[in-house]
């Protein structure tokens, strides 16, 4: 129970490092930070996962900000199913296929060449240093538009991706 329980554990974490690194070093990143929560090793792989922070933005320009499900979400999901071998297939399936929408979300918001920052739904996003837009839960993901003036637009991560509003330009 402990191997099987230590592997599960694991494998949240893999995944949301995936989720949370899966495009380092993008030049919407600040410079040297080099803040990192852990490292997370299976086998001969090594992942690194950063630690989000809150997101501040000028409200001068249309911003981007991609937001995806924090730690405490998956882990809390996890929790729920591990005694349950098919909701645990289950779980391990949607945490893939979050995986690659996190991926094809950074994917699009790289070929649209705009202004984005990355954080999780535990953080908040400042406008102008007092105007906030704090996700509804730690399970939210999407993105949000920032528009000039600190108009918020946020935007379902499935929306952002499939939307015809949201197609590349």
């Amino acid at each position: 129970m402990y191997m099987k329980k230590a592997f599960l554990t694991l494998a949240v974490l893999c995944a949301v490092a995936m989720m949370a690194g899966c495009k380092s070093g993008t030049a919407n990143e600040t410079a040297g930070d080099t803040s990192f929560k852990g490292i997370v090793s299976v086998g001969d792989t090594v992942s690194q996962y950063r630690e989000t922070a809150d997101v501040y933005v000028d409200g001068e320009q249309t911003e981007y900000v991609f937001i995806f499900r924090s730690k405490e979400c998956w882990e809390r999901m996890l929790h729920d199913v591990e005694n349950d071998s098919a909701a645990l297939e289950g779980f391990y399936v949607a945490a893939d296929d979050w995986g690659y929408y996190y991926y094809e979300c950074g994917q699009k918001l790289e070929k649209m060449g705009v202004k984005y920052h990355k954080t999780s739904a535990d953080k908040k996003i400042f406008c102008q240093g007092d105007i906030a837009f704090i996700p509804q839960d730690s399970c939210t993901s999407g993105v949000l538009i920032v528009k000039p003036g600190c108009q918020f637009e946020f935007v379902d991560l499935m929306d952002f991706l499939y939307g015809q509003e949201y197609s590349e330009q």
